[in-house]
């Protein structure tokens, strides 16, 4: 488990498992977290890092989206009531990718959004919207006073990931992300980076297609799509990562799959 600390009010805890992350926001003696980890031992780690160390009583869990790589902690607080969009069960019931384990971290969320909905959390306002893009059931989750905006998997890494939703759909949503301004910016994996991976996951949505519709021009069945490089597809400069090739070549695979990018 890697620990970063923000401002002294607000931590975010990065986990073995996918990198998942939690995001702690203290008020008093309360706190409330974003998103829940991928495994019941890094979830465990989280509930002693906040309970143990922080003495603090978890009253409110935001799901930034139903996918069981952040739900792992859910059970662990019964007492906090847990908040997602009113598509939840379409993002979990749609999973393509989970372990026996994985499939038990569900549980029902009490307080349903649709549009949005704000939060006053201690000396943070925390202003959810629905931001439907890697699901439809995506929440964005912006901190002005922290300059921080919390984007759930709308992007990984510095790129999208489509298995689950269309490239019109991440336009949008990325831009929705961009018009938010901020400095400091998370999504579900990882720790803190700068709202750069904003700007590469377009740039990567943009070459990505290009790359699709000149070999379809190439190919009449379209197989050369599949040799398509993650590096050709990122801005220049930036380099690719094994954990961004996994979602890649499922986005390859989708594309095939769904004629994804297809010209009307």
């Amino acid at each position: 488990m890697r620990l970063e600390t923000i401002d002294p009010d607000i931590h975010v805890l990065v986990g073995e498992t996918y990198n998942s992350n939690s995001t702690v926001f203290v008020n008093g003696e309360d706190a409330l977290l974003i998103d829940g980890m991928a495994s019941r031992e890094d979830a465990e780690e989280l509930r002693e890092f906040v309970e143990t160390q922080l003495k603090k009583q978890v009253r409110f869990i935001v799901c930034t989206h139903y996918f069981s790589d952040h739900l792992a902690a859910l059970k662990l607080f019964p007492a906090a009531r847990i908040i997602a969009h009113k598509n939840y069960m379409h993002t979990f019931a749609s999973e393509r990718f989970r372990s026996e384990e994985e499939e038990a971290h569900f549980v029902e969320p009490n307080v349903l959004i649709s549009d949005g909905v704000t939060i006053r959390w201690g000396r943070h306002t925390l202003d959810i919207f629905h931001n439907p893009g890697h699901t439809m059931s995506t929440l964005g989750i912006d901190v002005p006073e922290a300059d921080l905006l919390l984007a759930g998997d709308t992007i990984v890494g510095n790129m999208v990931y489509m298995s689950y939703s269309a490239p019109e759909m991440f336009l949008p949503a990325l831009k929705r992300l961009q018009r938010r301004g901020r400095s400091r910016f998370l999504t579900s994996h990882l720790g803190v980076r700068t709202s750069d991976a904003i700007d590469n996951a377009l740039c990567y949505l943009e070459r990505l297609r290009q790359r699709v519709e000149a070999a379809r021009r190439s190919s009449e069945n379209g197989d050369s799509i599949l040799s398509i490089e993650l590096g050709d597809c990122l801005p220049d400069g930036v380099e690719g990562t094994s954990f961004e090739n996994i979602f890649h070549k499922r986005n390859l695979e989708s594309i095939i799959e769904r004629r994804l990018f297809a010209q009307a």
